[in-house]
């Protein structure tokens, strides 16, 4: 036998063993997983055999959609079978959350009526959120009518966010106010007649309401007539009321001779009581003060006139620099006001901007006042009750941001109807009278304006301050 005879069966064995060798791969069972990643979504649905790019042999699953209930490393376990041979193979995913949640209004826009409820449990019930927690945020003030955006984001556990809004409308349902009715009007006969300067209005939303006048004045002719007036806001309140107009040759004299000059000693023993203090306020009306002589009579604190406001323009109370170094010179405590004419933000701030100016590095004991009372005129302005009320706002953010702090001054009268948010506001009140009505809460009180005091030749305002809510003491 040659040797290529005997190398034969080395060769055939050879191929036999390789052979074998691959039947045996080619029978054990295998899986090969596709190369998606292997980061899941939660709570999406993924089935255990769309893993799986290639199979040798029969697959057993634990279950049939792969876990995505909570984020997290999960191992998904996978068996091939194929003939007498299996294999487990372990599937490691990773489950994560990027969705946001879902988040949507019930409705876009949500009526109610003026002053009523509508807190965060009734923005809840306008959601619609498949997990999350939800805030609001919003500057609804239900006592007002308007249109107010509510805010909704809705945040998971990981910290995914959705956001949306919708409007709550404030229906007005508050007819317009007349402060000055024009009754008992006398115009001289052959005289311009302008029913607007004998009454004055405004309205709590709209700055424009329309008034009606049934009647007319022949004022070349003496005699009374009888009017009829009607005023609408744009939600269709109306008030309406009768007056007079009469037209004479001479008008009425008037026989008002003003109040008995009231002591300040009296007026504190009057008023005497726990935590309170007694000062006043003035202006250049009342001249030159001798701070000495004041101080002696007793007053324990000022406020101070500043000045006055003009299209944005601050007009320097002519006495303001004098009476703030002489109280100052004392050591009477100080606040200011000024008697604002502003109609809109941008005057309110350009005013502001000058008190600070004028008032430099001076330290205020008690608080710089927004003092706005021009009422009897108030239909000129062009504003609501609404923007009247934010003129006040923008004055206290100013002041506030510059370190001073804000009041408000009204009588009680407009404090009780006119003016918002009384309750959480500084206030000095007007209200001549011994023993005031006003429910509110409110930090100074002026009681009377005929005042008469040691160092101060002319008339002045009394003010009683209560020392709990003094700024600094």
């Amino acid at each position: 036998m040659d040797k290529k005879d005997k190398r034969k069966p080395l060769i055939i064995l050879a191929v036999l063993i390789i052979a074998g060798i691959v039947a045996y791969y080619l029978s054990v069972p295998s899986i090969r997983f596709t190369d998606k990643s292997h980061v899941l979504e939660k709570n999406e649905t993924y089935y255990a055999k769309d893993m799986i790019a290639e199979i040798n042999g029969e697959l057993e699953t634990e279950n049939e959609k792969l876990f995505t209930d909570k984020t997290g490393d999960y191992d998904f376990h996978y068996t091939v079978r194929k003939g007498p041979f299996s294999k487990d193979v372990v599937y490691h995913y990773v489950v994560v959350d990027t969705i946001a949640p879902k988040l949507q209004a019930k409705e876009e826009v949500i009526s109610i009526d003026q002053g009523e409820k509508y807190d965060e449990e009734d923005m809840k019930k306008n959601i619609v959120v498949d997990e999350g927690a939800l805030s609001f945020t919003s500057d609804l003030d239900t006592t007002f009518p308007g249109d107010y955006l509510v805010k909704v984001s809705a945040t998971d556990d990981a910290e995914n966010t959705s956001e949306i809004s919708y409007t709550v409308n404030v229906k007005d349902n508050e007819p317009p106010i007349v402060f000055v009715t024009g009754d008992g009007v006398e115009i001289v006969r052959g005289n311009k007649f302008d029913l607007n300067d004998v009454i004055s209005y405004g309205d709590n939303a709209d700055p424009d309401p329309l008034l009606e006048v049934e009647g007319t004045v022949n004022v070349n002719k003496i005699g009374k007539y009888p009017l009829h007036l009607k005023l609408s806001d744009a939600s269709g309140n109306v008030t309406e009321w009768d007056l007079t107009a009469r037209v004479v040759n001479k008008r009425s004299s008037d026989d008002y001779e003003g109040e008995e000059p009231y002591e300040f000693d009296d007026f504190v023993n009057d008023q005497a009581g726990i935590n309170r203090i007694f000062g006043i306020d003035v202006s250049e009306w009342q001249g030159d003060i001798n701070f000495e002589e004041l101080k002696n009579a007793g007053c324990e604190f000022i406020m101070l006139r500043i000045g006055f406001s003009r299209n944005g323009e601050l007009i320097l109370d002519k006495s303001f620099k004098d009476n703030l170094a002489g109280a100052k010179s004392v050591g009477m405590p100080v606040g200011v006001y000024y008697y604002s004419h502003d109609s809109n933000e941008e005057e309110v701030k350009k005013v502001f901007r000058q008190i600070v100016s004028e008032l430099g590095d001076t330290q205020l004991e008690l608080p710089v006042v927004f003092d706005w009372e021009n009422f009897a005129e108030f239909q000129y302005y062009g504003i609501s009750f609404k923007d009247l009320d934010h003129l006040y706002e923008v004055f206290k953010k100013e002041a506030e941001a510059k370190g001073f702090s804000a009041m408000l001054y009204g009588s009680k009268y407009y404090l009780e109807n006119i003016w918002e948010h009384t309750d959480s506001r500084k206030i000095w009140m007007a209200h001549y009278t011994d023993k005031s009505s006003y429910q509110g809460p409110y930090m100074m009180w002026q009681t009377c304006a005929w005042g008469r005091i040691g160092g101060v030749e002319e008339n002045v305002d009394f003010d009683i301050m209560f020392k709990d809510q003094l700024i600094s003491e």
